[in-house]
C-alpha cells in the first residue's frame, strides 16, 4: 500500500505545516511590538497602527484582537501589561494611575483582557471606562486613579476580581503626542500595585 502511505505522509507534511507557521505567527506578534512603537515605563503605544504605513505584523495584530485603532491625526493608544516595577497586572489587584498625561482633547483609560476583550466589571452598574472630562481633581489639578475590584473613593475604574491578566489602556484623543515631534519630551503616570486579594 505505498499510494495509502503516501497520502498519510502528506497529510502528516501539511498538518504540521500549518500548525508550525500558525504557532509560529501566533508567537511573532505576541513577542515583536513593531517598528514605530513608543515605550514609556510600563506604556508601550504604536504611532503606525492607525496609518497605511503601518509594518505587516501591527496591521495583524489589529486584525487578531478586533481593535479599532487611531489614525495618525486622531489620537494615539498607549497599554501597559504589567506595573511600573514590571510585574504583570492582574484583575483581583488595587493599582494606583498618578502622575503625568500628555496634552489632549480627551482621554479615556480602560481595562482590557490580553486577547483584546474588555475586562468588564462583573457588575454593570461599575465604571469600566474612564473619561478625562469627568474626573474628579485635586487642588494641583491633578487625576489620580485607582483600578481595583473593590470600590474606591475618587476616581475609580473597576476591574473584574477574578485573578486574570489585565491590560490597562490609556487613549489620547486629539493630541501633539501622536506627532513625532510631540513623542520626544513625553512623560506617562505610573502604575504602582497597592495590594491583591489573590495569591501572589
Amino acid at each position: 500500500m505505498p499510494g495509502l502511505r503516501l497520502v498519510l505522509l502528506m497529510l502528516v507534511a501539511i498538518v504540521v505545516a500549518f500548525g508550525g507557521g500558525a504557532w509560529s505567527a501566533q508567537a511573532l506578534l505576541a513577542r515583536f511590538e513593531g517598528q514605530g512603537v513608543i515605550a514609556i515605563g510600563p506604556w508601550r503605544a504604536d504611532r503606525m497602527t492607525g496609518s497605511p504605513a503601518a509594518d505587516p505584523y501591527s496591521r495583524a495584530r489589529s486584525a487578531r484582537d478586533g481593535n479599532l485603532t487611531l489614525g495618525l491625526g486622531e489620537g494615539l493608544a498607549f497599554r501597559a501589561a504589567t506595573d511600573s516595577e514590571g510585574r504583570p497586572l492582574r484583575a483581583d489587584c488595587t493599582y494606583r494611575v498618578e502622575g503625568p498625561i500628555p496634552l489632549a482633547r480627551l482621554y479615556t483609560l480602560t481595562a482590557y483582557r490580553p486577547d483584546g476583550q474588555l475586562a468588564l466589571p462583573r457588575q454593570s452598574d461599575r465604571p469600566g471606562v474612564l473619561v478625562s472630562s469627568r474626573l474628579m481633581r485635586d487642588d494641583a489639578n491633578a487625576a489620580p486613579i485607582v483600578a481595583s475590584a473593590v470600590a474606591q473613593p475618587g476616581n475609580w475604574l473597576s476591574l473584574p476580581g477574578d485573578g486574570g491578566p489585565v491590560v490597562l489602556a490609556l487613549s489620547l484623543y486629539d493630541t501633539p503626542a501622536s506627532s513625532s515631534a510631540g513623542t520626544d519630551r513625553l512623560a506617562l503616570p505610573t502604575i504602582d500595585r497597592a495590594g491583591c486579594t489573590g495569591r501572589g
